[in-house]
């Protein structure tokens, strides 16, 4: 279980980290907001949209400590070497290996996860884990402040002194391949709980049929879990530029304010989803799905952030997001677990992957960043950007889980999941 949460923090820091020096990148290689978007989304999350069932199919039926390996490794290494990228093209493949690596993660951990603890224990286990995730958010603000304020200009033989964003992401990127490494000293857990296929590999006609038998639930479900994440990545992925252009901040004046915020409203989230996920309202039939109906509109005050009056005040209704966010996350993959089959979870968080890769993970940061340099026509109204994209998608998935809940009290009860 250390090695996961370690995992979770070592890709939300590499995941997040350019976001948060966003504006340096941008200025080093001369490329506008729209470019920059595709950095932020496409680029990491095209893999994953191509790649994710696929991914899932392999959590189902390979060694999942030997995926987790080598993914952290190829991904950190990736990370390690966008900081040596010479222009926009390199850096985009870069990121695209770095999201290829990152893309097997998820399944393979909330396979391993739903295998090591009983449903009634899952939802901590999940906040547990996921804590990692915020920590490594955190981080991604934390160390990239201090190592621009610090000036530091790492020497690499053949490059010379490098800038200091590029030496951020070098000594990131290298934090990740010793955990790799131990990871393939980890026993793989025997595979427990119900299974659709009985004792052989479900083929993949068996797990659609399964799916559409449960679209009544799934669908919706799925749906605002897209939606929320495309107002969610799309605000995330731009709070670093939008305080340093709305308020005039550098990031080294506003990191640690950040990655505290971010630290705190996470753990907050993860601990309080894993509880509610555990708790008798979470049990019940549906209970998962209620609280995640609330969730959305808990969010939605970080898409007012660009009217805040000061970055203190803008970091607080942020803050919103950072707290929703886990709980979501909690709620959402317990939920997945109790749904599916064992032998079909990998495929499960794989295809949710994908439906939400394009959207969410390149959508969001594409609309922000679309809406600021065509429709506002102005670099300094992101925070605007974050109403017109944000509180639409938040809304429309708080009324997604809803048709979701409704789905699944009108469904006949699950088989139980015994382990």
């Amino acid at each position: 279980m250390l090695l996961l949460f370690l995992a979770a923090a070592i890709y939300s820091i590499d995941k997040a980290i350019v976001g948060v020096l966003a504006e340096p990148i941008k200025h080093d290689l001369a490329i506008s907001d729209v470019q920059m978007s595709l950095l932020l989304g496409l680029a990491y999350t095209m893999f994953g949209a191509i790649l994710g069932v696929w991914f899932g199919n392999l959590v189902d039926r390979k060694v999942r400590r030997t995926l987790i390996a080598g993914a952290i490794i190829l991904w950190s290494l990736s990370t390690a070497a966008g900081g040596l990228a010479p222009s926009f093209q390199w850096f985009f493949i870069f990121r695209a290996m770095v999201g290829l690596g990152e893309a097997a993660i998820t399944p393979a951990s909330f396979s391993l996860i739903a295998d090591m603890f009983p449903p009634h224990q899952r939802g901590r286990a999940l906040g547990t884990y996921l804590i990692g995730a915020t920590v490594g958010t955190a981080l991604s603000s934390v160390i990239p402040g201090w190592i621009i304020a610090s000036d530091l200009h790492l020497m690499i033989p053949g490059f010379g002194a490098v800038a200091p964003w590029r030496s951020a992401f070098l000594i990131c990127g290298m934090m990740g391949p010793i955990v790799g490494i131990l990871f393939l000293t980890v026993r793989e857990p025997a595979r427990l709980g119900m299974s659709l296929s009985r004792g052989r590999s479900a083929t993949l006609g068996e797990k659609l049929r399964y799916l559409w038998s449960q679209s009544a639930v799934i669908g919706p479900m799925f749906l605002g879990f897209g939606l929320f994440y495309t107002g969610f990545i799309g605000i995330s992925a731009w709070t670093a530029p939008f305080v340093i252009r709305t308020y005039h901040l550098t990031l080294p004046q506003f990191a640690n304010m950040m990655g505290l915020i971010l630290l705190i409203g996470g753990a907050i989230g993860y601990i309080a989803g894993g509880l509610l996920a555990d708790s008798p309202i979470g049990r019940r039939r549906g209970g998962k799905l209620a609280i995640m109906i609330a969730l959305p509109i808990i969010a939605l005050p970080c898409a007012f952030a660009g009217f805040a009056p000061s970055a203190t005040v803008a970091l607080i209704a942020l803050a919103t997001v950072a707290l929703a966010t886990p709980m979501l996350n909690v709620a959402m993959n317990a939920s997945v677990q109790d749904l599916i089959p064992n032998d079909m979870r990998g495929f499960s968080i794989g295809l949710l992957s994908v439906l939400i890769a394009l959207p969410a993970g390149a959508g969001g940061p594409f609309a922000v960043a679309y809406v600021t340099q065509v429709l506002l026509a102005d670099p300094e109204r992101i925070g605007t950007a974050f109403l017109i994209v944000g509180a639409p998608c938040f809304i429309a998935a708080s009324a997604s889980f809803f048709f979701a809940y409704r789905g699944i009290l009108a469904a006949p009860p699950p088989e139980p999941d015994h382990v």
